[in-house]
């Protein structure tokens, strides 16, 4: 194996972990884009290409050809195409194009050849993770000849592990646990921007629910109340304010040109936001007491969203033992010198960290795939 890479085609950021293997000392490096992705013509690359005043990163000017389809990626999809990400989509049919334009940016960036062996892991939402054998076929595929601006690869996928969000946090635990696991009801609970899901494993046997209760849920409802909102900047305020919504990081968010008028709309605006997190928590309660069954163990709780429920989750699970991330957050912090002020950013980080440590794992020694079929279901 050349290049490891693990990653997760989230809607609010493609995270990722890398390592090229030829390296010494061993280094995780971590690796972050934006995560909108639009299909564009030759045509509006030339175009856009003769326009270029300068040569950026390749994470922010990735497009990717295969099957003679081109596609926008990250930032340059974002700012030069005006994409959006669309949460109806689904993960793993823009999980390609998504792969290929990191695998492109990473090979730039570190100068690797146009032909090596990649070993990948990816975090799907539960309720595409049946979709995983399709991907791996469309992968292989697509890794084996296209072209990351403008320049050719062919990529041998030597490894492909694919498993659902919150994959990284339950192989972390379950390898902290031991044999014990397989004698314990586990709920592993993913929050994130679009999604919200369960998987258990009782007694080591696994299932699973998903559904669209992510954070986005609730802030499509304050849009839907309000005047002129995109979700990008609400969820940019909510984020800065936390969970007690503070005018001062709200004030961007007014239309108004009268400074009396603005402020109303900021009190308007904190308002609808109130109402909508009671709702959304509502709604995400009763979810989640209808698919977590009351004789759970212990329950795993990770993604974006569970930090900003992070009291009420304490509460509705009080009756059992919580592992917060798996416990990884710390270790997420010191692998990339990441400073207090981004335990966010660590946080989301978790499931694809941890998804990273199995990776190395399995290539280190690729018989022992066959020993995680009890946690594939």
């Amino acid at each position: 194996m050349d290049l490891l890479l693990s990653l997760d085609p989230g809607s609010s950021m493609t995270k990722m972990v890398y390592r090229i293997v030829s390296d010494v000392p061993y280094k995780p490096e971590l690796f972050c884009m934006e995560p909108e992705l639009i299909g564009i013509t030759q045509e509006s690359i030339n175009l856009y290409e003769s326009g270029r005043i300068n040569s950026p990163s390749p994470e922010n000017e990735a497009w990717v050809e295969f099957d003679s389809e081109y596609y926008a990626v990250g930032f340059l999809a974002q700012k030069h195409f005006e994409a959006r990400v669309q949460l109806s989509e689904l993960k793993y049919e823009n999980a390609i194009p998504k792969v290929l334009a990191a695998v492109g940016a990473i090979a730039t960036r570190e100068g690797l050849s146009h032909n090596f062996t990649l070993s990948l892991a990816l975090l799907l939402p539960y309720g595409e993770w049946e979709d995983r054998e399709r991907l791996e076929r469309g992968l292989i595929q697509a890794l084996s000849n296209f072209s990351f601006r403008g320049q050719q690869f062919s990529i041998s996928l030597g490894c492909f592990e694919c498993m659902p969000e919150g994959g990284g946090l339950v192989l972390t635990r379950s390898k902290k646990l031991g044999a014990d696991f397989n004698q314990l009801n586990i709920a592993v609970l993913m929050l994130g921007f679009r999604d919200i899901s369960v998987v258990l494993f009782e007694r080591g046997l696994s299932s699973g629910k998903s559904d669209n209760l992510g954070l986005a849920w609730m802030l499509e409802k304050i849009k839907s109340r309000t005047s002129g909102q995109n979700l990008q900047d609400l969820l940019s305020a909510i984020h800065q304010s936390g969970t007690t919504l503070k005018p001062k990081f709200f004030k961007s968010l007014a239309r108004s040109k009268k400074a009396e008028f603005r402020a109303e709309e900021v009190t308007q605006i904190i308002g609808i936001a109130t109402m909508a997190r009671k709702e959304y928590w509502s709604k995400v309660s009763h979810w989640l007491n209808h698919n977590v069954p009351t004789n759970i163990d212990q329950v795993i709780i990770g993604g974006g969203t569970s930090d900003y429920l992070n009291n009420e989750l304490k509460t509705l699970f009080a009756h059992t033992q919580i592992s917060w991330a798996a416990e990884l957050e710390e270790d997420v912090r010191l692998a990339f010198n990441l400073t207090p002020q981004k335990d966010a950013l660590c946080l989301r980080l978790t499931d694809v960290y941890g998804l990273f440590r199995y990776l190395q794992n399995q290539v280190a020694d690729l018989p022992a795939l066959a020993s995680t079929a009890n946690l594939k279901g």
